[in-house]
């Protein structure tokens, strides 16, 4: 569902295949009811595990294993904010994680990536003026992510997917500098 109309979000999910919202009976948008959550995934981990189905036939095992699977994977991609995001932009069609033109992640602007090679040279130049220095930078970057991952998510609920993905996209460029903020200041 959009979260700024309440109506869901119509995206395509491939035939014959059960997206993660609707295989643990969850509306599918990004504020979802943690509770929700876990009382659905325990309630259906307990009923398909594949230890009810040790007397079964193995065919019936192997189904038991893959509703296991798929049950848990969809549980890890849901309880993680950043991660169910970038689940609800492939299920909108664009898929954060590939590189295909058309359906993978948005192509950053050249200035944007101008921007993120001027942003490491800060990182150097914050390493040289010492531990305050990275500090401070750092909680620069980690505003600017949250702010960032924030958009992402308002830009879900309005169903604006291209606009979702390409902050998320960003999200990912400003958590990579992060990481190196913190190899300098480690280093």
């Amino acid at each position: 569902m959009s979260e700024a109309t309440g109506d869901p979000v119509t995206s395509p999910v491939p035939t014959g295949e059960i997206d993660h919202f609707a295989r643990l009976g969850l509306p599918r948008l990004h504020a979802i009811d943690r509770d929700a959550l876990e009382d659905a995934y325990l309630r259906l981990a307990q009923q398909s595990h594949p230890d009810r189905f040790v007397g079964a036939s193995p065919g019936e095992q192997r189904a038991a294993m893959e509703r296991s699977a798929a049950l848990n994977e969809g549980y890890r991609v849901l309880r993680e904010p950043v991660r169910r995001a970038e689940y609800l932009c492939k299920l909108g069609g664009i898929d954060v994680d590939s590189s295909e033109p058309k359906v993978g992640a948005p192509a950053m602007s050249q200035a944007f990536l101008v921007e993120m090679i001027e942003r490491r040279e800060e990182v150097a130049s914050a390493q040289a003026a010492g531990a305050s220095a990275l500090d401070d930078l750092r909680a620069r970057v980690e505003d600017e992510l949250e702010d960032v991952f924030d958009a992402a998510v308002q830009a879900l609920g309005e169903d604006r997917i291209p606009e979702a993905a390409r902050s998320l996209v960003e999200r990912r460029y400003l958590q990579r500098l992060i990481d190196e903020i913190e190899q300098a200041a480690e280093g």
